[in-house]
């Protein structure tokens, strides 16, 4: 009995131990409706650079006239086959190249 009873305090004090924990996050994690998450000021804090120039609006960039019609392209089936020259100049063979001899045994390394 008395080993039932140590175990349910146990776990009576692991059970209030998660509530306290609990209930610690969830009023530390709360936001308090009087203060504003981000800052309502749209001007910058940040320094900006003497030689920045200015940013041009929609409105100044010129529009860019575009085709009225798109070109006629030339597909690759429809390029004509050239046919290749009858007379091909001779090339040298590799059979053209001189033996060299190997020896037939590697001679041995003498070591110190």
């Amino acid at each position: 009995m008395p080993l039932d009873t140590e175990r349910m305090k146990q776990r009576t004090s692991l059970f209030m131990l998660i509530l306290t924990v609990l209930a610690t996050m969830t009023v530390g994690c709360s936001t308090t409706s009087g203060r504003q998450i981000a800052s309502e000021d749209p001007v910058t804090t940040l320094p900006l650079p003497p030689n920045l120039p200015p940013i041009p609006l929609p409105s100044d960039i010129p529009p860019v006239p575009l085709p009225s019609a798109v070109p006629t392209v030339q597909m690759p089936s429809e390029i004509p086959r050239v046919q290749a020259p009858a007379d091909v100049p001779p090339v040298e063979l590799p059979a053209e190249i001189p033996e060299i001899l190997l020896p037939s045994a590697i001679p041995p390394i003498p070591f110190p």
